[in-house]
């Protein structure tokens, strides 16, 4: 677990799911572990994060009968979008930080999400060249650098993905949130 709470991997879903909707915090635990399978998700530790990310401003509590109803606040929506900025620019094989960074693109105006987009074509297209450079002057056989090859396969689909979806979103084709 990160020294900062603030730096948690679970943060960004966590305040994703808040703009979503409001949730109980066993409804935001739940859902977590169930759409985001992928990411070690303790109980404790999401409400921790929940107290954490109160005391932060980040999110509100609505009084209810029983429980309290939370809900993201301005200062959370910002932090989400700083978040989201941050991830889609990194981890370039496409792992669980940017794959989850992806579920929450619509936090973004659809003019900066295509330029996000775009910015990490380029970063991909770099990437992409460096592993050709690479594995064209390995002097060894294919075989034993398979997963540049297979990391080259994928990047190539994820260019023309993101290309084809930061499209999308120029053309108004991709629905997106009000």
């Amino acid at each position: 677990m990160p020294k900062n709470a603030l730096d948690n991997p679970l943060v960004l879903p966590i305040l994703g799911l808040l703009v979503e909707q409001p949730r109980h915090a066993y409804a935001v635990f739940s859902e977590v572990r169930s759409r985001y399978g992928y990411l070690e998700v303790r109980n404790a530790t999401v409400y921790t994060l929940l107290d954490r990310l109160t005391a932060e401003g980040w999110v509100a509590a609505t009084g209810g009968a029983e429980r309290d109803v939370l809900a993201v606040t301005d200062d959370g929506v910002a932090a989400l979008a700083q978040r989201v900025r941050k991830q889609l620019g990194a981890d370039l094989t496409g792992g669980p930080p940017f794959v989850t960074a992806l579920a929450y693109l619509g936090i973004l105006p659809p003019s900066e999400a295509q330029a996000v987009l775009r910015e990490r074509i380029g970063l991909v297209r770099e990437e992409i060249a460096g592993l050709e450079t690479a594995t064209r002057e390995a002097a060894t056989l294919e075989v034993h650098m398979i997963e540049a090859h297979y990391l080259l396969s994928r990047l190539h689909h994820d260019v023309e993905w993101l290309g084809r979806t930061a499209d999308r979103i120029g053309d108004g084709e991709l629905a997106w949130p009000q």
